[in-house]
């Protein structure tokens, strides 16, 4: 499992892309992604910091396991400013 606050720390300028089922810490932006398909998953591998599957969790409830869609995300940025986030 990753640590989110650690790779937002690390990855100033990251694009976190948040839907209403899940959400993904970019590199760079995905509409920098290339159109080709057999480029694609190499710019993904190297582009993808992080997903709601494969962090750590953060708190109780909806924070760690995905049903906060993005909030793993505002958790993680409370974290880094010194904030509580009482709930998402």
């Amino acid at each position: 499992m990753k640590d989110l606050v650690e790779i937002i720390k690390a990855n100033p300028g990251a694009v976190a892309v948040i839907d209403n089922d899940s959400w993904t810490l970019w590199k760079q932006h995905p509409d920098n992604a290339p159109d080709d398909d057999n480029e694609l998953d190499d710019w993904e591998a190297e582009n993808k910091l992080a997903s709601d599957d494969d962090i750590e969790p953060l708190g109780d409830g909806g924070y760690g396991s995905g049903n906060c869609y993005g909030g793993d995300v505002l958790q993680a940025l409370a974290l880094i400013v010194g904030i509580r986030v009482e709930s998402v």
